[in-house]
């Protein structure tokens, strides 16, 4: 940092002349300056020495009224002036690093704008991916329905089930080959003797489902089949197609749970995007007289155990976590004293969301589903949803509540007893071990917010970042240059 005199000189620098002697006596102490007749540029600043005001200045000399030269030899350079540029050039640095980190992260942040969702007729894609590890895999049946009236049962076309060991383990290829046999005998030697009561031309029907015409459905299993490709409800065959009634599944009766096996649930499913649930419960879900019932035994009730942990439940397009899902990881087990099972429920609200632009949308599928989207501006949009949820769980074994005038009665019929002089007899506790009236299961109610949001990248203009750069470094001069006068004119004032 350079000082220069705060008094100018009484002659002007490019005079050539001496001041005669009234100047003198006027002016008072002068500085000269030394080789006054040397001209050109000096060498080191590209300082003219020409004077601005004759003809051989040029014009854009002429214009130099913000950035006036001084020049070296009317300059003091000060022990302070070197600490106030050090001090200048630190501060300097450290004002750049933290403006450039400042934009970097702006750049990074994301914004949201909230707005009414007004999107119908939308279909939402569930990926699940829960493991039970006391409840086999034959007595998993995830149903599903919402508000507009629409069901689905037995979901199994879009769900894969890996069966497992109590421990967690799979179950190996050789041990999955021998089950296969075995039902697959018990199947073979059931047709035979149905077909033993049937003429060998027999071609049952397939009630409007065939592929072909030539197409025969002679047991109740290819009736089943035929609707599921078609996507036509079955629940009402096991009462109207001939092969069922023939096979005697019109009066089938509930199926008892299967113990000593595990069962790991993956995959999809996809439901109108309104209020709704789907849930995984004990027995057999079927439609009767517009209601939606399971069927199975009561007393086989504690064999159904409802233990499960949630590796996955996302709503939106596969392999998007949409920013990590409240419920993955949550794992819950029944306890002995709840009787092994009960009624889990998870109230979940959904809220749809749309990441506009591509930046941390996810895998190449993210960004294809993105591109098929877009804004008003022309941005890729990618429709996803999150959630957040409350829980609640009522087990199959509870304590009865005794109500103010029971435990009245209770407390008289307990003095009574004592005024007899009989002892003991009951507990003193006020509440016994009941069966709750549940439906074991796991189930998810979930509801869509009305509301969406939008999550925005911000971009801050590369521009921006050179202004407060400049800013930054003008304004740090200046003050630190203020500083230094305001010092070095103190000091001038006291004599120094």
């Amino acid at each position: 940092m350079s000082n220069s005199f705060s008094n100018p000189p009484a002659v002007s620098p490019y005079f050539s002349g001496a001041p005669n002697s009234a100047q003198r006596q006027d002016q008072g102490p002068t500085l000269r300056r030394r080789n006054p007749t040397v001209s050109g540029s000096d060498n080191g600043h590209g300082i003219d020495r020409k004077p601005s005001g004759r003809a051989g200045g040029s014009v854009v000399q002429k214009m130099d009224f913000m950035f006036p030269k001084v020049h070296s030899d009317f300059t003091v350079q000060t022990d302070r002036g070197g600490a106030a540029s050090l001090v200048a050039y630190i501060l300097i640095a450290i004002l750049l690093l933290a403006e450039t980190f400042t934009w970097l992260g702006q750049n990074r942040a994301t914004s949201e704008h909230i707005s009414v969702d007004t999107s119908l007729g939308k279909r939402m894609r569930v990926n699940i991916n829960i493991t039970f590890p006391a409840l086999a895999c034959e007595d998993l049946h995830v149903d599903a329905m919402d508000v507009a009236g629409d069901s689905q049962i037995n979901v199994a076309d879009t769900m894969v089930k890996r069966k497992l060991h109590l421990d967690g383990r799979p179950l190996s290829k050789e041990e999955i080959k021998v089950e296969t046999n075995a039902h697959r005998q018990h199947q073979e030697t059931k047709e035979r003797l149905l077909k033993e009561a049937l003429p060998e031309d027999y071609c049952g029907p397939c009630y409007g489902a065939q592929d072909t015409d030539e197409q025969c459905c002679n047991a109740c299993d290819d009736v089943i089949d035929a609707y599921s490709k078609k996507k036509w409800r079955t629940d009402a065959l096991f009462l109207t197609a001939e092969q069922c009634i023939r096979e005697g599944r019109d009066k089938r009766e509930p199926k008892l749970m299967t113990k000593g096996q595990g069962c790991q649930l993956s995959g999809y499913m996809t439901v109108n995007r309104v209020a709704g649930n789907f849930h995984i419960a004990m027995g057999e879900g079927i439609e009767r007289n517009g209601r939606h019932i399971h069927t199975f035994v009561p007393e086989d009730a504690p064999n159904f155990n409802a233990s499960h942990t949630i590796h996955e439940l996302t709503f939106g397009p596969d392999g998007h976590q949409n920013n990590g899902s409240p419920l993955n990881g949550v794992s819950k087990i029944v306890k002995e004293e709840h009787g092994t099972t009960g009624l889990f429920q998870y109230f979940i609200k959904v809220v749809p969301t749309n990441y506009v632009g591509m930046d941390g949308l996810g895998d190449e599928g993210d960004a294809d589903a993105a591109n098929k989207n877009k804004n008003n501006e022309g941005m890729p949009v990618f429709e996803t949803n999150r959630y957040f949820f409350t829980e609640r769980f009522r087990p199959l074994m509870g304590e009865e509540e005794v109500s103010d005038e029971k435990q009245e009665e209770n407390e008289n019929d307990k003095r009574r007893v004592a005024n007899a002089g009989h002892g003991g007899g009951h507990s003193n506790k006020d509440h016994h071990k009941i069966q709750n009236s549940v439906l074991p299961g796991v189930f998810f109610i979930y509801e869509i917010y009305p509301f969406a949001v939008e999550i925005s990248q911000n971009s801050v203009p590369f521009t921006h970042l050179l202004i407060r750069l400049m800013a930054s470094v003008g304004g740090i001069f200046t003050i630190v240059k203020l500083a230094d006068a305001f010092l070095d004119d103190r000091d001038r004032r006291r004599g120094r």
